[in-house]
């Protein structure tokens, strides 16, 4: 009798415990270098904005744009003046890999959301935002979106020679925030979005880290707590007490 070799049900079963067992060790590791691979794009991502910023300041007397109060679609931001610098570059360099959703488009996690802007007939979508204190302004003009003293505060004009880590553009789940002082809250919870200051860029995006493009344009990974020892504005000061950190960020790792 022709006696033919075969798998016992024994042998099959240990075969696909196996394959099992090294998918479960080999996943999360895949998931890893996947997350890291984003993670490059999204630092090339700003490292070509810091580019873009530098030659539209160039171009203007290497002053950054002119804030102003507008109810126009992107109006009083960075958006519509940047247009013909970033709009060759298309979407991709706009948004960052970890983020390239709305919420309506169905993304529910706000740290991985990006957020748009309708201008003329295109909807622009962008995973990130400006600090906004990097404007110019007009003589007489002394807040920007409602933070006060900008007159005294905002940087201006662009200069490459800044020693300290002066934040430029950075991921954003909007177009920009403004962080006070030193002793700013940071979000309550990291699910929450929030409309002003840390709130913006204080979310878990890359193990709870962001990219931040340096108005050296220098782009630096920076973890979530050592945010607040950029100098944001002219004022800002190191000597003011760190805030009280909400139960999400306590076991995070600081600077």
């Amino acid at each position: 009798m022709d006696k033919r070799k075969a798998f016992t049900l024994i042998e099959l079963l240990v075969v696909i415990a196996i394959i099992a067992l090294l998918l479960a060790i080999l996943l999360p590791s895949l998931r890893s270098a996947k997350n890291q691979a984003r993670a490059v794009m999204c630092k090339s991502n700003l490292n070509q904005w810091g580019k873009l910023f530098y030659l539209y300041a160039h171009d203007n007397d290497s002053k950054f744009m002119v804030w102003n109060e507008s109810s126009a679609a992107g109006g009083g931001t960075w958006i519509v003046p940047m247009l013909p610098y970033y709009e060759a570059g298309g979407e991709k360099a706009r948004l960052c890999p970890m983020a390239t959703k709305t919420e309506e488009e169905g993304e529910t996690v706000p740290a991985r959301m990006a957020w748009d802007c309708e201008i003329g007939e295109k909807i622009h979508k962008n995973s990130y935002g400006i600090n906004n204190w990097c404007y110019d302004l007009r003589p007489g003009v002394t807040t920007v979106w409602g933070l006060t003293q900008a007159d005294r505060r905002s940087w201006r004009r662009i200069d490459a020679k800044q020693t300290a880590r002066i934040p430029m553009f950075l991921e954003c789940w909007r177009w920009g925030g403004g962080p006070t002082t030193r002793s700013d809250e940071a979000p309550p919870d990291e699910e929450v979005r929030h409309n002003t200051g840390f709130g913006r860029y204080c979310m878990n995006r890359h193990a709870y880290t962001i990219h931040v493009c340096m108005m050296d344009g220098s782009v630096d990974r920076v973890k979530l707590k050592a945010l607040w020892d950029l100098k944001w504005h002219r004022t800002y000061t190191m000597v003011d007490p760190l805030p009280q950190w909400p139960e999400w960020m306590v076991n995070l790792p600081g600077s």
